[in-house]
């Protein structure tokens, strides 16, 4: 099993240094553009690798472990005997159980992440629509302390779009409503509340617009939204300084007549935003030294 491992390891490097020596790359000779959930991908991504490497040491430390016992008792002459086999098996037993749990925990971490890949691409599809009425849209724009899932650049104004994708009951009355009591900083979903983090939208908010006044010469105001797809917005209780949507069919809340930019400074925003978004580089080519 070993010698199988290694051979894999070294076909894929030979591999890797073939595609190397190749006078042949990719095309494309700039960066892409980061598109919705980009960093949950990555994500997701990491996990299934580690989803992946958790089955083959849940396989393997049964066979290492009988292998190492085996051996022992073949070339190092220790006597078998009853407590030496308890042992051995208590120690597999145990390694075991602490993987299944490590897994259980990968689990439910890469199910979070991937609901919140595919809410984060929803609200991504619904936003780009914009684009038809003369807005710009840009995704997961990393800053100091994370990514920004969407940003909207408007005749009306700029918009930092924060994704919440939260999970309904199976059943009852109202199981996609929600009521946004903006006194208490809550979701009044159908079986819970949830606190809504105020601190993560106003974070994005101040940072975007300072990096675009300084950026852009001109004082750049953020309205911060908090995107819930799928869900009812029943009642909303109070004001807040940030908004709550449900980003199906977007164009009548960011598509107004107030106009706040104009072309020239819309063009000037969405430079500066490409110049953070564009940095996906392409596979299968060298990069510049």
């Amino acid at each position: 099993m070993l010698c199988g491992i290694g051979v894999m390891v070294a076909v894929a490097y030979v591999w890797k240094r073939k595609q190397d020596r190749k006078h042949r790359q990719s095309p494309l000779t700039q960066d892409l553009m980061r598109p919705p959930g980009y960093s949950l991908q990555l994500k997701v991504n990491e996990l299934n690798d580690e989803v992946s490497f958790s089955f083959i040491l849940i396989l393997l430390i049964p066979f290492l472990l009988y292998s190492l016992h085996v051996s022992q008792s073949y070339f190092g002459d220790v006597p078998e005997s009853l407590p030496r086999t308890i042992i051995m098996l208590i120690v597999s037993l145990g390694a075991i159980a602490f993987l299944g749990y490590r897994l259980t925990k990968v689990l439910s971490e890469r199910k979070n992440n991937a609901l919140g890949l595919q809410g984060e691409m929803f609200v991504g599809e619904e936003l780009n629509q914009l684009m038809l009425y003369g807005c710009r849209v840009f995704h997961d724009i990393p800053f100091d302390y994370g990514n920004i899932d969407h940003v909207i650049v408007s005749p009306s104004g700029v918009y930092s779009v924060e994704t919440k994708m939260k999970q309904k009951p199976k059943e009852g009355k109202g199981k996609a409503e929600v009521i946004i009591d903006h006194q208490q900083n809550v979701f009044r979903f159908p079986d819970r509340e949830e606190e809504i983090d105020i601190n993560q939208l106003e974070a994005e908010e101040k940072w975007l617009s300072n990096y675009l006044t300084s950026s852009v010469g001109i004082q750049v105001q953020v309205q911060p939204i908090l995107a819930l797809p799928g869900w009812y917005i029943k009642q909303r209780i109070g004001r807040g300084s940030y908004y709550v949507i449900n980003p199906k069919n977007p164009i009548n809340f960011f598509v107004n007549h107030r106009v706040r930019l104009t072309p020239k400074e819309i063009q000037q925003v969405a430079h500066q935003l490409e110049q953070l978004c564009r940095n996906v580089a392409p596979v299968f080519r060298e990069k510049k030294k």
